[in-house]
């Protein structure tokens, strides 16, 4: 589709329902912002349902919703702003700089310490993420590990079912995802949700479909838009988040957490010229 948004809107506006009005409208004073708002953000900012949303969006051509969000992230071509900058090595490291601030005053210190004890006294913890979350998730398994948590991360979708399939009140999950809205993720985390376990999600957006199955929600500031994936503000925002977990795990018990990361170190010593 090679028609821009704006058009298609403009467009299809006369064939608008009273709600899909309401997003038309919202979406016009707002179109810089709602690339980076989940589906339920804009059904809460709009007053409608998801569903709406979605129909919305098939009625002007779009697949979905996150189809739609990358015409808009296309049109305004935030791209084109970065590569005319001949100062954007400072703004990337003062965006660098802004996401971990800003997802250090986004944590909420008694979900923090209600997480932390949780991963503390849970023996079956499950890692889910993919694409670049994946990678997140692995650094967050191997960071675990060295403090004595064996636990196991998993970024496709299939074995992540099979996994979410055969838990129980015995089990966490950590499951990792920006937008919240990743399907596979979504879909894992509340199978693993309905078989008993409880869920624990890493994410920028604190209303989506992810943060509705979570028991408790770390919140990151990376947010980015469509043609953003991957961003740099994003991933760091999610590593400092793995940070505090596995620093704050460790401080529950020194001793052991030192024992740990003294026989991990020993064990992997050879590996090395």
């Amino acid at each position: 589709m090679n028609e821009k948004p704006s058009l298609l809107m403009i467009q299809a506006s006369r064939e608008f329902t009273k709600s899909e009005v309401k997003i038309y409208d919202f979406i016009k004073e707002q179109l810089d912002r709602v690339i980076y708002l989940s589906l339920t953000e804009l059904s809460e900012k709009c007053g409608v349902g998801d569903a709406t949303i979605l129909r919305f969006c098939r009625k002007i051509g779009y697949n979905g919703y996150q189809d739609f969000k990358l015409a808009i992230a296309q049109e305004r071509s935030f791209d084109k702003e970065l590569s005319n900058d001949s100062h954007f090595t400072a703004r990337l490291l003062r965006n660098t700089q802004m996401a971990l601030e800003d997802t250090l005053n986004l944590i909420e210190e008694s979900v923090l310490t209600r997480v932390l004890n949780l991963i503390h006294q849970t023996a079956d913890i499950t890692i889910f993420g993919v694409g670049h979350s994946a990678t997140t998730a692995y650094d967050l398994q191997s960071k675990l590990m060295r403090v004595g948590k064996q636990t196991f991360a998993y970024s496709d979708a299939h074995f992540q079912l099979m996994r979410a399939s055969n838990m129980s009140s015995n089990s966490l999950v950590i499951a990792i995802s920006i937008t919240g809205s990743t399907k596979d993720i979504v879909d894992a985390s509340r199978l693993a949700k309905e078989k008993g376990a409880r869920v624990v999600a890493i994410t920028s957006y604190k209303r989506s479909p992810l943060t509705e199955v979570a028991d408790f929600v770390l919140q990151t500031s990376g947010k980015e838009n469509p043609l953003d994936g991957g961003s740099m503000e994003g991933k760091i925002s999610q590593l400092f988040m793995v940070d505090v977990i596995c620093t704050g795990l460790s401080l529950l018990d020194l001793e052991h957490a030192k024992k740990c990361k003294e026989a991990a170190s020993e064990a992997v010593t050879n590996k090395l010229y």
